[in-house]
């Protein structure tokens, strides 16, 4: 690397990866020293990173582009690095002024929420902040967004159905390949097993009592 490490990640604004991407970069100690750009698909963001040396491309695990990225420079754009961290909260977030509602604004990852074929027009967004907006305009009756922009908006908004957050794995692609042979990952062998989690409280259960006696 030559420069500043740009990451790039899918926008507008308030999208959950710019929100994966800025506690990435919080959890890897580079808060002042990164650039942040955000695009409006990941076509755009590949082509951004591979004419960028110093560039990094984050992604959810479940975005249905993922093969595209991974498959379009398999010699020159390599996932270096992932991690586990929870989605924005999303639920199915109603229209006030609409009863029965039969329209539908979904981005493709988050259409696994919903039977689809109860809904007489499906409307497939870019973005979830965008689904929001264009819910609160009313170009459909209902989306599939996040639970926060409903409850932000009451007087036009109901939350109808909550999915919880859902934990997700994000990919972060470069140009330095990392493999090298070996599986890399955490060895976490108390989760396959009785062991409780280290510096857990159930860890701790133990020697409290022992304390006690």
């Amino acid at each position: 690397m030559t420069g500043v490490p740009i990451f790039i990640t899918l926008g507008p604004s308030g999208t959950c990866h710019e929100y994966a991407l800025l506690n990435y970069i919080e959890f890897q100690g580079l808060d002042d020293d990164v650039d942040i750009e955000l695009v409006e698909d990941f076509y755009e963001g590949l082509e951004r990173v591979y004419s960028e040396p110093d560039g990094f491309l984050l992604q959810c695990s479940s975005h249905p582009d993922v093969h595209v990225v991974t498959e379009s420079y398999p010699q020159e754009i390599f996932v270096v690095d992932t991690f586990m961290f929870p989605a924005k909260e999303m639920g199915l977030i109603v229209r006030n002024d609409v009863e029965e509602p039969k329209s539908l604004g979904v981005v493709a990852a988050a259409m696994g929420y919903q039977d689809l074929a109860k809904w007489e027009t499906i409307v497939e967004e870019p973005a979830n902040p965008i689904v929001a907006e264009n819910l609160l305009a009313g170009k459909y009756d209902a989306g599939v967004t996040f639970v926060a922009f409903g409850e932000a908006h009451p007087q036009e908004l109901r939350v109808a159905e909550r999915y919880g957050e859902v934990d997700t794995t994000w990919l972060v692609y470069g140009h330095r390949r990392r493999y090298r042979g070996h599986l890399i990952g955490h060895r976490i062998p108390w989760f396959f097993g009785d062991e409780p989690e280290p510096g857990s409280s159930e860890d701790l259960e133990p020697a409290q009592d022992a304390r006690a006696a």
